[in-house]
């Protein structure tokens, strides 16, 4: 066997070991969508004046995604929009791609019938309190390829 006959086929073999070490999640057998649930807590949230300086209020929360059916999967996008209940404007918003995620939570993946926990905080300048809600948006793509976007209105007061 020639030199090069050996080391094509040395380089053949750590390929193919590579390949069987892929640390890649396989799909739960027979399971063909995964069901991610979205909570926010505490639910209604409460609106705290952050600085007297403005004033600036500010609402802070937990997203917490739970996949239930045995298929996990990554959090492509997490946004948290703000409105104001009088007029359904845009007050403020706050998002999460998969690698803020990595970054800021330390994960981007929810694993078969596990939880995500995420914080977010999201502040406004107006010189009253006012009634406020909510919107939790998710991008999730499961193992096997499907995307999901489960959403959540909670209340702020």
């Amino acid at each position: 066997m020639s030199r090069a006959s050996r080391v094509l086929g040395a380089a053949v073999a750590a390929l193919a070991i590579g390949a069987c070490n892929n640390d890649s999640p396989s799909p739960t057998p027979g399971v063909q969508i995964a069901l991610l649930a979205v909570t926010v807590t505490p639910n209604p949230i409460s609106t705290i004046q952050s600085s007297p300086a403005g004033p600036t209020w500010s609402v802070n929360y937990i997203v917490k995604l739970t996949e239930s059916n045995g298929l996990g999967g990554t959090v492509e996008l997490l946004t948290g929009g703000l409105y104001d209940d009088a007029n359904g404007n845009l007050i403020a918003r706050n998002q999460y791609d998969d690698r803020d995620l990595i970054v800021f939570v330390g994960a981007n993946r929810v694993e078969p019938n596990s939880s995500l926990e995420i914080r977010q905080d999201l502040s406004y300048i107006a010189s009253a309190k006012r009634p406020t809600s909510v919107v939790v948006a998710v991008r999730f793509r499961d193992d096997r390829g499907n995307l999901t976007e489960p959403s959540l209105i909670v209340r702020a007061n």
